[in-house]
């Protein structure tokens, strides 16, 4: 990054915060609550990334839904993907098909390797961009190992505030278990 774009990068919101039990998946944004099977992807509709949940997100913020470690970060910013502490592997993605804006009106906070902490600021997005290309920037939460850690279940209302447990992984993933 050089120094103008570090002078007019947004600057990272506030954590929120996420208090749960272990095995919880904290929901990314707040907003709506949608079913992986009514994401307009396939992809994520037919569960090829794992079992979870999406979120019409209220504003343009994405949080860490685990505390753990980034272990991949898309290069147009979209979608970052996470190591739980207890060993979980989730993905955070922000839109269907916004691969397409290259990063445009995407910011991201976090770089491979770097630890999080679940309701940590991850990334930024211009839903008026998102929008305004014709895009949906539903927030999509996935367990991608799912079938080593076990089931994925929703324990969540209609609509969710940043940081509150949304997804539950079976207790099976946090006591060492495999």
């Amino acid at each position: 990054m050089g120094l103008l774009d570090s002078l007019f990068a947004p600057s990272r919101p506030e954590a929120v915060a996420a208090e749960g039990r272990a095995g919880s998946i904290y929901a990314p944004a707040t907003g709506e609550v949608v079913p992986l099977s009514q994401v307009s992807d396939p992809v994520f509709s037919q569960g090829m990334l794992g079992e979870g949940l999406a979120v019409r997100p209220a504003s343009g913020v994405a949080y860490a839904p685990v505390s753990g470690a980034v272990t991949s970060v898309v290069a147009s910013k979209h979608a970052v993907a996470l190591r739980a502490e207890g060993g979980a592997e989730v993905l955070l993605h922000v839109g269907v098909d916004t691969v397409r804006l290259h990063g445009k009106g995407f910011t991201c906070f976090v770089d491979k390797g770097d630890p999080v902490t679940a309701g940590d600021a991850l990334i930024s997005f211009d839903q008026d961009q998102i929008s305004g290309s014709g895009l949906d920037d539903t927030v999509i939460v996935t367990v991608t190992n799912s079938g080593e850690t076990g089931p994925v279940r929703i324990i969540c209302a209609d609509s969710v505030r940043a940081g509150e447990p949304m997804l539950e992984i079976s207790p099976r993933a946090y006591a060492g278990e495999r």
